[in-house]
């Protein structure tokens, strides 16, 4: 698959990202897929329907991408590599005039998707764990998880399935930059020290790690660690979600596309996002006001509390996952203000 490129135009530097499923294997329960099938806990409706994007849409949104876009990712709502032309998508990316970064919970990866995002140059490669001892992670991150040779794993083995392909992504030469994000929420306190301990070793000068508090999606999802803000920052940070459908949301936690501002095969990037849709939109939205998700949205993109730690020295080889380890990892916390 060859995709045309193009010179931006007016309204460059939105940072897009573009949805090829919002299925998952995971059932997180920070996330509202592990309440599709009932009321979310925090009050505000998930129940978009679910599937993958065709291939007219993914055509059509990366050539909007290509004139408009700063930053794309490859990712929105959902376990994008379950896509089954995730491969062929990424390779038709290669070619681009943005920035391509890519999130994944790890558990279809496969070496054959690791040659890919070093074919493609990808910019950034998103990693979720979440968590260090496999007890924590089967009750944060429940789901099924494959190996390397795609062969389901039982429960017991799931960390440590994840943990090789992690361990065999940093390992390469050519590995791309990388982020290991660690969600803080009530479901895997105790983890933190521990998690930066085993990992930042491992880390390469342009990978780091991310600790993020948990949000709750507009409303959607309760825990006991989120924080509420004052203010709504999805304008002022530029976002735009096509979702595998194509409409477009100005909203990264409005995973229930309710705050529609167009659809990606009837208008361009540019006219959705600056015309008069939209213009009406930025005046309704923003926590707390009567539209929804907003109405039930209290802490927005909170990332008061985020922190990047980076390993000073070369990586170390592989050492054994520590089980009860209770000393802390020599880190400078940086608090950082996008996600």
């Amino acid at each position: 698959m060859t995709l045309a490129t193009s010179q931006p135009r007016s309204g460059e530097g939105l940072r897009v990202s573009i949805e090829l499923t919002n299925t998952c294997n995971f059932t997180c329960p920070i996330c509202p897929q592990a309440y599709k099938a009932d009321e979310q806990p925090g009050g505000s409706p998930y129940n978009r329907r679910q599937g993958m994007m065709s291939e007219p849409v993914f055509r059509r949104a990366v050539e909007e991408c290509n004139r408009v876009a700063e930053t794309v990712e490859l990712g929105f709502f959902g376990e994008q590599t379950l896509h089954p032309k995730y491969v062929d998508y990424l390779r038709a990316m290669k070619q681009r005039n943005f920035g391509l970064e890519l999130n994944t919970n790890i558990s279809f990866v496969t070496d054959e998707i690791m040659d890919v995002w070093v074919e493609s140059e990808v910019n950034l490669v998103r990693l979720s764990l979440d968590a260090l001892t496999p007890e924590v992670f089967n009750r944060a991150r429940p789901g099924q998880v494959r190996d390397l040779q795609g062969k389901v794993v039982p429960e017991a083995q799931r960390l440590a399935a994840l943990h090789e392909k992690v361990h065999r992504w940093l390992e390469r030469p050519d590995h791309r930059p990388t982020r290991l994000v660690f969600v803080k929420s009530s479901w895997n306190e105790g983890e933190h020290d521990k998690f930066l301990e085993y990992w930042l070793p491992h880390m390469g000068p342009e990978d780091y790690v991310l600790m993020k508090r948990v949000l709750s999606y507009g409303g959607k999802i309760t825990d006991p660690t989120a924080q509420p803000v004052d203010n709504c920052n999805v304008w002022e940070m530029r976002f735009l979600m096509v979702d595998w459908q194509g409409n477009l949301s100005p909203c990264n936690l409005d995973t229930n596309m309710d705050l529609k501002i167009g659809n990606i095969m009837d208008d361009s990037i540019e006219h959705a996002y600056f015309g008069p849709v939209a213009d009406r939109m930025r005046g309704l939205t923003g926590c707390g006001k009567s539209i929804t998700p907003c109405s039930t949205c209290k802490d927005g993109n909170n990332w008061s509390e985020n922190e990047i730690h980076r390993q000073e020295t070369s990586p170390a080889p592989r050492a054994p996952l520590p089980q009860n380890s209770t000393t802390p990892s020599a880190y400078t916390p940086l608090r950082v203000s996008r996600p």
